[in-house]
């Protein structure tokens, strides 16, 4: 799945307009930039966990 099949489940699956799809998975990866910028790691259980090297 890619940026575009994620914002379209997301739009589906939650009855939201692309536009507020395309908001809310911006605000996501914008939140993980940010943390993994400041040298922060991010966790999400079941899945997996990313830090930069």
């Amino acid at each position: 799945m890619n940026k575009s099949g994620l914002i379209e489940a997301l739009s589906k699956k939650l009855n939201l307009t692309e536009k507020k799809a395309i908001d809310v998975v911006n605000l996501v990866f914008k939140g993980f930039n940010d943390e993994l910028k400041k040298g922060g790691r991010i966790e999400i259980r079941g899945f997996g966990s990313f830090v930069v090297k």
